[in-house]
């Protein structure tokens, strides 16, 4: 077995992958990739609104992840694009002089947008990796309409440079559709128009692998139509007849580059072969791209195994039940037609719900299926916006055990390609009763082309039921022990590999019998055990990091993206990692910042001071009845059960005001957040019912001294404190109200940003339950030790 450290000086510090060779017959390496999710996500707003500014409605993946992908195996990626923000205005346009001033000359791109794909591009080329562009529209397109004399109704220029114009006056948008009959609004004289000048733009890029030519066309008009069609009818030959005139335009200009051709029906794969006349189509270098998920509906959007199964169909295949072998099923059909017409074929989206080993099974033989067939893959999704990380399927990497976290569906897919990569981590019990054992589980993110041995010790005694784990080959493997501590001790658990590898840090387990009284002379074991105890996270500034791929410990005035938990609230699917994920590659006039660590007295604080800081966010999955019920990947309390949160800050002055730490759920209002008005504290929550409680303290927080508050909420009881004292009491009961994400430094409710209190932050501690009084003080105490 080879061994071969993926990440440079520092393993201990970054935690890296560690790779095996292997030999394989297809050359898997070269068909992985994910779609880079972010820049198409301004389509909701798009027109209508002002919801177009970058790293809010949308967000252009960044360099540093583009470049870990890389590394890891990800090498030949999709950057879904939107077409009406590439080209504000259709060729054709006969807009006056004032409205071409506020969108754009008619046909051209968008300068900001193009230089923004570039970038992407550019950090392809730059590591030897490839990027499909993606025109993310589905054979539509979202227009203003122009009047007789040029104008347009409501026409409004955004509030800043970086937002685009839209109008007042819903009457005054249209949604265009592809259609060959009289009357069509968007014509294949527009398609080709598009994608001649992309042509142009990028033909030469050394950084791009494909012309994607249109994401999932589906119900297009009916013959003689020139609407969309509803429950069936479409003239299927329309798409075809698009495609082609895109393809024709494409290689008089570029003779090179794959173009991916994608079919009716939503790209499915089980369609490809039945409902797509004319394909395959004439022109060189053409790949059939096919998408298709593992739900009922192949939709993509559902995500609780038993509840697909009870549906008893699945689509594309017949009246049967979903089972493991559902995708590999669905993309049968389009291999043996790929093959039959001698052309190539891509899964361009597919993906792995992250809670259900049965997904990881179904998504590994649907992947295997495919890399055997030589079929590139692409997985949904990578990217940077904010709706996707730890979303119920996705493919971004977390941050958790102060290394980065390779995300689970790497593991099936680097397996099927015989990519033999894999990064280390343990996760269970740190609280032990008298006598009683605590369950540990040693995981293998990734693929081990080998089985691998790992043995782990104590430095305090306690009893194993085994001392020596065995790590399976294959994707994702794991292994578990017990330990019983010795009572009263604080163990230290250490692991060591044969071969040597990059091992999880050392692990303590606490047999306290009263944390409480240790506190006196082991205050931090003490807070550490009563932590354990509730399973409740810590985020301390001293454990920050530059970033969550490839970052190093933060030092004075360096950027703070990402802070694991170093409390036990975590584990490898649900790590409770504060990250910010901002795309600054390309600063944007009243952008919003990324904070940067300062050291205070010896001891590394979160400055969030500069105007538009941005703090650090834990983003999560929300329970969906009958979608995804139960999610292991979840925020660990809702707001109406009994909760706790503990900060450490200081402030310059008597004028700050804003979130400290939020628990919340950015598509709705509702909230249970640490705040400030003014430099004085609050305790503030609004349930989804719209009850409102707010407890405030009387005085400013004196500037510049370290203060500990406190949230402590339970039915019928919540309080506020200040360095342990009360000053607030409420006696409210909340309305059920769910939430998804917890911030640090910032808030984020109705999909739009609240701003942070503009502070120092030196570490937070929040939990589900209801500790004592005496633990809150311990807690208070601990948190406060780590200002100095």
């Amino acid at each position: 077995m080879q061994l071969a450290a993926a990440c440079g000086a520092a393993p201990a510090l970054a935690g890296c992958l560690w790779s095996e060779s292997r030999a394989r017959t297809v050359d898997g390496a070269r068909l992985l990739g994910t779609n880079l999710s972010g820049m198409e996500w301004a389509k909701p707003g798009t027109r209508r609104t002002e919801s177009s500014l970058p790293n809010l409605h949308y967000t252009v993946p960044r360099r540093a992840d583009i470049e870990w992908l890389a590394s890891v195996g990800f090498r030949r990626n999709r950057l879904p694009v939107l077409w009406e923000m590439l080209q504000p205005m259709l060729h054709d346009s006969r807009a006056s002089a004032e409205v071409r001033a506020l969108v754009g000359e008619p046909g051209e791109f968008h300068a900001q947008y193009v230089q923004l794909i570039t970038d992407v591009l550019d950090a392809h080329a730059a590591v030897g990796a490839t990027c499909i562009l993606d025109l993310h529209n589905y054979g539509r397109y979202r227009d203003f309409v122009v009047r007789e004399d040029g104008s347009m109704a409501g026409l409004t220029r955004g509030p800043t440079p970086q937002h685009r114009p839209y109008t007042t006056d819903p009457a005054a948008v249209q949604e265009r559709i592809f259609a060959l009959a009289p009357g069509a609004t968007l014509t294949q004289a527009h398609f080709a128009d598009f994608w001649s000048r992309a042509a142009r733009r990028w033909k030469d890029h050394p950084g791009l692998g494909g012309w994607g030519l249109m994401n999932e066309p589906h119900d297009m008009p009916a013959p003689g139509s020139t609407v969309a069609s509803d429950g069936g009818g479409e003239d299927l030959t329309i798409w075809p007849a698009f495609a082609q005139a895109a393809i024709t335009a494409i290689r008089r200009i570029d003779t090179r580059i794959p173009i991916y051709v994608a079919g009716n029906e939503w790209s499915a794969a089980t369609s490809l072969a039945r409902r797509n006349p004319g394909f395959p189509l004439q022109g060189e270098n053409l790949v059939y791209e096919v998408h298709l998920y593992l739900d009922a509906a192949s939709n993509g959007h559902n995500f609780d195994f038993d509840t697909e199964v009870r549906k008893g169909f699945s689509a594309g295949v017949g009246r049967r039940s979903i089972d493991l072998d559902t995708g590999a099923r669905r993309l049968q059909s389009a291999i043996r037609w790929a093959e039959e017409h001698r052309v190539r074929l891509a899964l361009t989206e597919v993906g792995m719900p992250v809670d259900d080993p049965r997904w990881e099974e179904s998504f590994h033989r649907t992947v295997r299926e495919a890399i055997d067939h030589g079929v590139e893959v692409c997985s949904w999704m990578s990217g940077n916006h904010w709706p996707i990380r730890n979303s119920a399927m996705h493919h971004t990497p977390g941050w958790y055990q102060h290394r980065t976290l390779l995300p689970a569906s790497s593991g099936p897919m680097l397996e099927a390609a015989g990519v033999a990569q894999a990064v280390l981590y343990d996760e269970g019990g740190s609280a032990a009763a008298a006598g009683a054992p605590v369950t540990v589980t040693l995981r293998a993110r990734g693929h081990l082309a080998q089985p691998l041995t790992v043995r782990v010790a104590s430095d305090a005694g306690g009893r194993f039921s085994k001392a020596v784990l065995t790590l399976p080959a294959g994707a994702n493997g794991a292994d578990r022990y017990t330990f019983t501590p010795e009572p009263g001790s604080v163990a230290t658990l250490r692991y060591s590999a044969e071969p040597a590898v990059p091992v999880p840090p050392p692990r303590q387990v606490y047999a306290l019998g009263d944390p409480v009284a240790a506190a006196s002379t082991r205050l931090a074991d003490a807070a550490h055990a009563i932590l354990a105890r509730h399973g409740a996270s810590k985020w301390e500034m001293a454990h920050a990091f530059t970033d969550y791929v490839r970052g190093s410990a933060s030092q004075d005035g360096q950027p703070v993206r990402a802070v694991a938990d170093s409390g036990f609230g975590s584990s490898t699917s649900n790590a409770m990692e504060m990250v910010n994920a901002m795309n600054t590659d390309r600063p944007l006039p009243g952008g919003l910042l990324v904070p940067v660590l300062r050291t205070v007295r010896g001891r590394k604080a979160l400055d969030l001071g500069a105007e538009n800081t941005f703090g650090l966010w834990c983003k999560k999955t929300a329970p969906a009845p009958g979608v995804q019920p139960r999610p292991a990947n979840r925020a660990p309390y809702d707001l109406q059960d009994p909760h706790f949160a503990i900060a450490v800050v200081a402030v310059p002055g008597a004028w700050n005001s804003g979130v400290v730490f939020q628990a919340s759920r950015a598509e709705d209002p509702f909230t249970s957040e640490l705040a400030l008005e003014g430099s004085r504290p609050q305790a503030r929550w609004i349930d989804a019912g719209g009850q409102q409680v707010v407890l405030a303290g009387n005085a400013p927080l004196p500037a510049g001294r370290p203060v500990v508050l406190t949230l402590a909420s339970r039915p019928g009881e919540q309080l506020l404190r200040v360095d342990a004292e009360v000053v607030g009491r409420a006696q409210a009961r909340f309305a059920p109200s769910t939430l998804a994400q917890l911030l640090i430094g910032s808030g984020f409710v109705s999909h739009y940003p609240r701003p942070g209190f503009r502070g120092l932050l030196w570490g937070v501690i929040a939990g589900k339950g209801a500790p004592s009084d005496a633990e809150l003080a311990v807690l208070e105490r601990y948190l406060r030790s780590l200002a100095g």
